[in-house]
C-alpha cells in the first residue's frame, strides 16, 4: 500500500541499506549501516527515496559502460 507518509528515519536507512547490499554485495553491513547514516544527514540525498540516493551515491564510483 502506497502512502503520502514521510518515511522514518530507521525506515530510510533500512532501506538505503538494503538496496546498497543489492548493487555491492561485498560491503559488510556494519559498513552498509554507516553509509547509510552518513547519506541520510544530508538534506539533499534524504528528500529521495532511498534507493533513489543509493543510485546518485553510487555515481562517483561506477563505470559508465556497465548497465544497471
Amino acid at each position: 500500500m502506497l502512502t503520502d507518509t514521510p518515511l522514518t528515519d530507521a525506515e530510510w536507512t533500512i532501506r538505503f541499506s538494503a538496496r546498497l547490499h543489492a548493487r555491492w554485495s561485498t560491503i559488510s553491513r556494519a559498513q552498509r549501516d554507516e553509509a547509510a547514516a552518513e547519506v541520510a544527514a544530508k538534506p539533499h540525498m534524504r528528500c529521495l527515496e532511498p534507493e533513489e540516493a543509493v543510485t546518485l551515491w553510487l555515481q562517483p564510483i561506477e563505470p559508465a559502460d556497465v548497465p544497471f
